[in-house]
This record gives C-alpha cells, sequence and structure tokens, in this order.
C-alpha cells in the first residue's frame, strides 16, 4: 500500500473543495466513471453537472455498488471491460468483459451485467 502525506492529498483535492458534503460520494462516482472512460477528473463547474444528473439517476442506497463497479472498470476486475456505463434507455450492447453495471439516465434503473445477460 501506498503512503500518502496528508497534507498533500489536502492540498491536491482543493479544486474541488466547494462540492457541498452530502454530494460528495456522487462526485466521486462522477470522477470514477471520468477515469475509468480515459478522461481526467472534470474541473468542479463540469463535475457539479454530472453531480446532478447522477443525483437525479441513482438512488443514494445504490452508491456503494456504482462505486465498486466503477473502480472495477478502471482496475480492469481481472477481466477488463467492465465498470459503470450510462446513458438513455436500457443497455443493448455486452459490456466487454464478463461484468458491468448501467445507469438509465431516462429514469434511473440500474442494470447488472453476469452470466451472458443484463438483469
Amino acid at each position: 500500500m501506498a503512503v500518502i502525506d496528508p497534507q498533500a492529498a489536502i492540498d491536491a483535492a482543493q479544486p474541488w473543495c466547494c462540492v457541498p458534503t452530502g454530494d460528495l460520494w456522487y462526485a466521486v462516482l462522477a470522477a470514477l466513471i471520468d477515469v475509468g472512460e480515459g478522461n481526467p477528473v472534470p474541473a468542479t463547474n463540469e463535475l457539479l453537472t454530472q453531480v446532478a444528473c447522477l443525483k437525479c439517476a441513482v438512488q443514494s442506497g445504490d452508491l456503494p455498488l456504482l462505486l465498486l463497479g466503477a473502480v472495477s472498470g478502471i482496475t480492469g476486475g481481472g477481466s477488463g471491460g467492465s465498470g459503470v456505463t450510462c446513458g438513455s434507455g436500457p443497455p443493448v450492447a455486452a459490456p466487454s468483459g464478463t461484468c458491468g453495471i448501467y445507469i438509465d439516465t431516462d429514469d434511473g434503473t440500474t442494470y447488472k451485467y453476469y452470466l451472458g445477460a443484463w438483469h
């Protein structure tokens, strides 16, 4: 495990210090989705826009599962191609890996992909 300098970590987080405390886990999920898609963590205003979108589509109780899915997508989850994706309407294509999570941004439905099918 890497050793973290607490002050350096706090200093590095300053660009996002205005994210409301109640939105932090949504912001973490948004940032993980961005990173999983090969993008940098966005600036505060864009991150807050993504948070607003996620808050409309994701129940707070689903955040832990979605966060794990997003981390799995970044690390490959042992198989690669997995993680959290989102879009309008139910998922159509299978993820490139053996598992995945999809959020329908129209109504907040969360789909899980495993055993070769969306559930």
